[in-house]
């Protein structure tokens, strides 16, 4: 097993379509006969609310970032409304919202959902403070996309006032990689998990330009290697506690600037609390609770069933 299937006592490949996803939860559900069944991501919400029987356990739900939340300048206006509309419906199907960030689970809550929040974790540390590079990396990790807003990133390089390397751990759209080409910034591709790990640990500072998140692992995934973070100002990364102060990329560059100029965000205290919030034995203990309420409301649900009958 690889990284992030080894703490599994068993793992199937679902495929790549919609109906071979919906083929292999029911066979797995089947198979296991689980008290709970936890959804990750928007599609396998979607199509796990849809799929499993009303009579089987309890489902938890995480949307890792709500479709609807996708910036309206980017997709037509009526495939947000849809996406809010087809979660509303689907409320119904859903024991309990696992929301990653407290903007998430008011989303959540907003749709009708019992919501909670349960943090992202890695083996987060706090900001290391040390003088960055003659010439220090600022790097970046994702999909070269829309929601993690090249253009902002290419904003705030023309407001920097130190000669650094920028890199973009990722791919993506072709025409927004030329662009952040053209710019003097490294476009990596793809990478697997361990070649991500050893640009992290050779990087200065991390830069996070999204412009809608829910709680990105990336950003865990910097700290926990010890980078100072500089993520723009957005709903979800300001419910996570980041600086709430970087909302525009002059904003954001000042921020920058000082990080590399002095190794260290202006701010440190806040990093250091999001890595305290977000450890293995945080999630362990929220997400257990979230459990044992599912469970104990899917019993209660049962019994009030049973009793009518």
């Amino acid at each position: 097993m690889d990284a992030d299937t080894a703490d599994f006592a068993a793992h199937h490949a679902a495929g790549r379509s919609h109906l071979a996803l919906a083929r292999a939860l029911r066979r797995a559900v089947a198979a296991a006969r689980p008290a709970v069944v936890h959804l990750h991501s928007a599609w396998a919400g979607l199509v796990g609310r849809l799929v499993l029987p009303r009579s089987g356990p309890p489902i938890a739900y995480t949307p890792h970032c709500f479709a609807f939340e996708r910036d309206p300048a980017t997709v037509p206006p009526g495939l947000i409304r849809t996406a809010r509309r087809i979660e509303q419906a689907l409320a119904e199907r859903t024991g309990l919202a696992v929301c990653v960030s407290p903007r998430e689970a008011d989303l959540a809550a907003a749709l009708g959902l019992p919501a909670v929040h349960v943090p992202n974790t890695t083996r987060i540390r706090a900001p290391r403070i040390r003088a960055c590079a003659a010439t220090p990396t600022v790097v970046t990790v994702g999909r070269v996309g829309a929601q993690k807003d090249p253009h902002f990133l290419l904003d705030v390089m023309a407001r920097i006032d130190v000669a650094a390397h920028w890199i973009w751990i990722g791919g993506g759209d072709p025409a927004l990689e030329a662009q952040l080409r053209a710019a003097g910034v490294t476009v990596t591709g793809w990478l697997p998990p361990d070649a991500v790990a050893a640009h992290l640990a050779a990087a200065d500072v991390y830069l996070h330009t999204a412009a809608w998140e829910s709680c990105p692992l990336a950003l865990l995934e910097a700290g926990a290697a010890g980078l100072p973070l500089v993520a723009r100002s957005i709903p979800a990364l300001d419910s996570l506690g980041l600086d709430p102060d970087l909302h525009t990329s002059e904003q954001v560059a000042a921020e920058l600037n000082t990080v590399l100029h002095t190794g260290q965000p202006s701010r440190p205290r806040l990093q250091e609390a999001f890595a305290v919030r977000h450890t293995p034995q945080a999630q362990a203990a929220a997400l257990t609770a979230a459990y044992e309420w599912l469970i104990g409301a899917s019993a209660r649900l049962t019994d009030r069933a049973e009793v009518t009958v």
